[in-house]
């Protein structure tokens, strides 16, 4: 960007949002420059914004985005910024909008079980809000503390309790959104169900905002559970676990969510020496409904072999899950998680291929005690940490083996990701995925909604 067009932006701007809104100089924008996701090592410092605006209502970002489309300046919107993909990597500049000050809960609607909320408000605080209320979102997700409403719809978020009630995009009723030209769009009447219109709200659900921003919210919520109860069990290794994970599968048990996977050392959770398989399933519902699904699920869990910890042990894991379950991952600097799909017939075929093959290949050792996960429900997801090497050579070896992981899902009948997203990670990577066709009908969407591809560019779609 010219110089003499950053004045003419940044003069706009400020004189629109106050000065307080908006951000040029270095020291403040290159806290901006990206996400938690591994970028090149030599590119650490090339990618800053030339300006964050920080708007705090939707008139706010209709201003940003009528300046930006006026002048073709990219606009990369901004959430809590957890994101492991890169698409917060601002890769041509541009105008980063974080919307963490539209924080406000709009309206609620108890009876109809609904809520609009503005698209900063974090996942933790809006449920907090509910709670008080006696509802609950039941979207629980990793990055909980920072990720917000908007960030989870823009990534497709994954939930802990997506069994019994599905993720993020089951919750999404309607939206607004401002695209290019400053143009708001309304997708839809707030219900969660409607047979009349196309179902504009899904295309911006997990379209990482290359289709527009969001401004509001309107999201199905749930009331509060009567009882919560969650079973801790250990098995011999992560193989066993996966055991119980598929008996529960093929069970009639309405639980929230589950995980299978494999630790290090497991009597720190109270697991018997050896029992290093963890298991564990979450139920909430009415006290009846739940006390019977436990009791079930425990006396599964024994016939195959499982050993059932205590409440109080069970109770220690759950509180020290909740705050670590990716928040590790984010302070973490070198290492990466896979988040692949593959059909439950294969899972075994998928983990030894991948750590005997692929990525010894590759020479990327995995994170001793996270080999093996499995997220156990409707939307399952096979997991793996493993370290990135510090040097540019071993940047090139990451990039080779996430397209040979992509390879090794695809082929398997799955999908490279279902939970992160795509960025800049995976966007070459998703060719495997998808048909020229359906690549070309996506980029026609994006060109309708997006002419002059000012929204967050670079991203989701692979360069043509």
């Amino acid at each position: 960007m010219d110089e003499e067009t950053r004045d003419i932006i940044r003069r706009r701007l400020v004189e629109s949002l106050g000065e307080g809104k908006v951000l040029w100089r270095a020291a403040d924008t290159v806290l901006y420059r990206k996400d938690t996701y591994r970028i090149d090592f030599e590119k650490e410092y090339e990618y800053i914004p030339d300006f964050v605006v920080l708007p705090e209502t939707a008139k706010d970002v209709e201003t940003i985005v009528a300046v930006a489309s006026e002048h073709k300046v990219p606009l990369v919107p901004k959430g809590g910024g957890s994101n492991r993909t890169g698409m917060l990597v601002p890769v041509n500049g541009g105008i980063v909008v974080d919307t963490i000050k539209m924080d406000k809960v709009i309206e609620m609607n108890p009876q109809d079980l609904e809520v609009t909320v503005q698209p900063g408000i974090t996942l933790k605080n809006l449920e907090e809000y509910l709670n008080e209320h006696g509802l609950t979102l039941t979207q629980e997700q990793g990055s909980q503390r920072m990720a917000t409403v908007g960030g989870a719809i823009s990534t497709s978020a994954f939930s802990r309790k997506n069994q019994k009630h599905g993720t993020i995009a089951n919750r999404v009723m309607s939206l607004e959104v401002m695209v290019a030209g400053g143009r708001t769009l309304r997708t839809g009447p707030k219900v969660l169900y409607t047979s009349t219109g196309i179902g504009l709200h899904h295309l911006f659900v997990g379209a990482e905002g290359t289709l527009g921003i969001i401004t509001e919210a309107t999201l199905r919520v749930e009331p509060y559970p009567e009882a919560r109860e969650m079973v801790l069990a250990f098995f011999d290794d992560f193989w066993k676990a996966n055991e119980a994970a598929q008996r529960l599968m093929s069970s009639c048990v309405t639980f929230t969510g589950a995980e299978a996977y494999e630790t290090e050392d497991a009597t720190v959770f109270g697991a018997p020496a050896g029992k290093n398989g963890l298991f564990y399933v979450g139920f909430d519902g009415t006290r009846g409904e739940v006390e019977a699904e436990k009791v079930y699920v425990s006396q599964m869990i024994r016939e195959l072999g499982g050993v059932i910890a205590d409440e109080t042990h069970t109770r220690a894991y759950m509180d020290r899950y909740t705050e670590q379950w990716c928040g590790a991952r984010v302070a973490t600097r070198f290492e990466d998680v896979i988040t692949a799909y593959v059909p439950m017939g294969s899972i075994q075929e998928f983990y030894d291929r991948l750590w005997d093959d692929v990525m010894k290949r590759h020479d990327l050792k995995p994170i001793p005690g996270e080999k093996y996960s499995l997220d156990v429900g409707r939307y399952k997801m096979v997991g793996g940490r493993y370290f990135l090497p510090e040097d540019r050579e071993g940047w090139q070896r990451y990039q080779a083996a996430l397209k040979d992981v992509a390879k090794l899902a695809i082929e398997l009948g799955g999908s490279i990701s279902s939970c992160h997203g795509v960025g800049i990670q995976h966007k070459e990577n998703i060719r495997l995925e998808y048909t020229d066709v359906a690549l070309d009908l996506m980029r026609s969407i994006k060109r309708a909604l997006d002419p002059d591809n000012i929204m967050n560019p670079g991203k989701k779609l692979p360069d043509e």
